[in-house]
């Protein structure tokens, strides 16, 4: 069993982990299940130790973002367990399930994927939340290149792979026409796999890393909403400026229209209790664009 969760763990970290952190091509593999993502355990480093470095380097340079730091801790049994959920969730939307016997597969895959988040807690300290978004910070930012090839008498589409060369011969005979599009992580789904439930454990992945979903709240999809991980960071001094950071890299209309509506919802359901810390963001941000504006005008008129 040690051995081959050494496998899965190498699998994971190649394939998924450093690519997420790195940039370049993701290489999810057969599913990893919530028994063996939950078992991958503390402690365990990766074989690979110079593509481990270049993940520490990049990661470090990523958090120096927001805070001071100049090491960060290797993954932990979270780390590991999130990273297996991810690598299970883009498995489940491989368009190799787009069919009509392989369907159920994919769904198989994306619950294991839910189980395992659902056995993580959210970050217990502030740097642990900046651990976490060290490694999963980039996660809005996966897509599947799609490419559609078009000739004279038809056309194929090709999701994920590139398309044959032969079918890009005599290209200006045939009148080819190659169109590359990136599909967003919530919109990988072929037909296997319904976009709402796609988006659903996105949405459980984010809220298990809290300085994550509020650095990407502006996004399109999941819609941002109030989870209790990032109002337990808000609650903490230092957890409010790494999220004031991390929301100062975005669009300050769009965070502000994203924010209140968001809030809106927490007070106007039984949820009111636990809104002080998302409503004191919100007034922060709106008495620091006071100041800033006011600043900005200059002094005010001396009275004669």
């Amino acid at each position: 069993m040690a051995a081959s969760l050494g496998a899965i763990a190498e699998r994971l970290f190649a394939g998924v982990m450093a690519p997420l952190v790195l940039g370049g091509a993701m290489r999810p593999g057969h599913a990893i299940g919530s028994r063996s993502a939950l078992g991958l355990g503390d402690g365990r480093a990766p074989v690979d130790r110079v593509l481990a470095t270049l993940v520490d380097v990049a990661r470090v340079r990523y958090a120096r973002r927001l805070a001071p730091v100049d090491t960060l801790p290797g993954p932990t049994k979270s780390e590991w367990a999130l990273a297996a959920a991810l690598h299970d969730l883009l498995q489940a939307a491989n368009p190799i399930f787009d069919y009509a016997l392989r369907r159920a597969a994919a769904e198989t895959i994306l619950r294991y994927a839910n189980e395992t988040i659902e056995h993580v807690a959210p970050p217990a300290s502030v740097g642990e939340a900046l651990t976490r978004h060290s490694w999963f910070g980039r996660v809005m930012e996966v897509t599947r290149a799609d490419t559609r090839v078009s000739w004279w008498a038809g056309y194929r589409t090709f999701r994920g792979v590139a398309p044959p060369p032969r079918l890009q011969r005599w290209a200006r005979l045939r009148r080819v026409r190659v169109t590359r599009t990136p599909v967003g992580i919530v919109d990988l789904h072929p037909i296997a796999v319904e976009s709402e439930d796609l988006g659903a454990v996105v949405q459980a992945l984010l809220a298990r890393t809290p300085l994550t979903d509020l650095a990407t709240c502006t996004r399109d999809a999941p819609v941002f909403v109030w989870q209790p991980g990032a109002l337990s960071l808000l609650a903490t001094q230092g957890g409010r400026k790494l999220a004031l950071r991390a929301l100062a890299r975005l669009d300050a209309a769009r965070v502000d229209i994203v924010l209140e509506r968001a809030t809106r919802g927490l007070l106007e359901g039984e949820t009111r209790s636990i809104a002080e810390p998302a409503v004191a963001l919100v007034r922060e941000r709106a008495l620091a664009d006071g100041y800033y504006r006011a600043r900005a005008e200059g002094p005010y008129p001396r009275r004669s």
